[in-house]
């Protein structure tokens, strides 16, 4: 996909809590896919119009790296991709296991994973790169994408992976309408809702993420993670299987008969946009309007960057 709108934003959520940008890398070299005026327009609601007249130039070669470097004050930003035919940094499958030279204070995937077979490897990938303390943070599909890529992702997956047993800290999960990127839905963990958050939608969706490596993540090929709810299924104590009733031919008739009608329903009931406890939605600008005050601690590590 490359860096968006709903990139920019995603990183403006970042930096407002505290993400660093001193180092970063990108997960295959990101075509930069927001027009100019459009670019402009982004830092000028935020009050940052000096970002928003600097900005405006470098934007020629079509890449995010210009931006990355003028708008979140990045020093380094290296790409890493399996061939060198958009001359990224690194030549690196990410299907296969990277034991990197350097670590960075941000990883960048925006729209890259889903074309990549070897999930758990590509994943633990990320985790290597990403130093401890850093952020990383992916835009990937979800819905109505089918095609696109290998995969289409769920939020289950994110919390699961990026969960505090296993070294990360307050992942948060947004369900992104690409036909209203006005408007992000923030997914509630499955864990602690205790249920499945299932979501369907009209139109492509994408998720965003965000999360705090704070540990040392065990591989996922050598410790896969599992579903939340059988997790809990199989942690109860004294389980009882539901009782099966055997329905009669007439009952049997009469699901047949309204299935289609049944099945819609429910999926409308599941839609991203409906008003539902396990989501909440979110104006992307409130989400991203403070841009120009990073956090107590994104203004520490920068000032700490200028003094070595």
């Amino acid at each position: 996909m490359g860096l968006n709108a709903s990139g920019l934003g995603l990183m403006s959520l970042a930096r407002a809590e505290g993400a660093c940008f001193g180092r970063v890398v990108t997960i295959a070299r990101q075509k930069l896919t927001i027009g100019p005026a459009e670019l402009e327009d982004f830092f000028r609601k935020r009050g940052r119009t000096d970002i928003a007249d600097r900005v405006a130039g470098e934007v020629s070669d079509g890449y995010c790296e210009a931006v990355i470097r003028s708008a979140f004050g990045a020093e380094i930003v290296h790409s890493i991709d399996a061939s060198d035919y958009e001359h990224a940094s690194f030549v690196h499958d990410m299907n296969q296991p990277i034991e990197p030279e350097e670590q960075y204070s941000v990883v960048l995937d925006f729209g890259t994973l889903e074309h990549v077979l070897n999930v758990p490897v590509a994943f633990d990938n990320v985790a290597k790169l990403c130093a401890k303390g850093g952020h990383i943070m992916h835009m990937l599909p979800s819905n109505n994408c089918s095609g696109h890529g290998f995969y289409q992702f769920s939020p289950e997956f994110f919390f699961q992976i990026y969960s505090e047993a296993r070294g990360f800290a307050g992942t948060r999960v947004f369900a992104a309408p690409m036909g209203s990127p006005e408007v992000w839905y923030e997914v509630r963990a499955p864990h602690t809702l205790k249920s499945r958050v299932n979501i369907t939608s009209r139109d492509e969706l994408y998720l965003l993420v965000l999360t705090q490596k704070i540990g040392a993540p065990v591989s996922l090929t050598r410790c896969p993670v599992q579903q939340s709810d059988y997790v809990a299924l199989w942690a109860a104590e004294n389980t009882a299987r539901k009782g099966q009733r055997r329905r009669n031919p007439l009952e049997q008739w009469a699901r047949a008969l309204t299935n289609s009608m049944r099945h819609r329903r429910k999926m409308a009931r599941r839609d991203a946009t409906n008003a539902r406890a396990d989501m909440i939605r979110h104006r992307v600008f409130d989400l991203t309007r403070n841009f120009h005050t990073p956090a107590a601690a994104t203004v520490a590590a920068e000032a700490d960057r200028d003094g070595r």
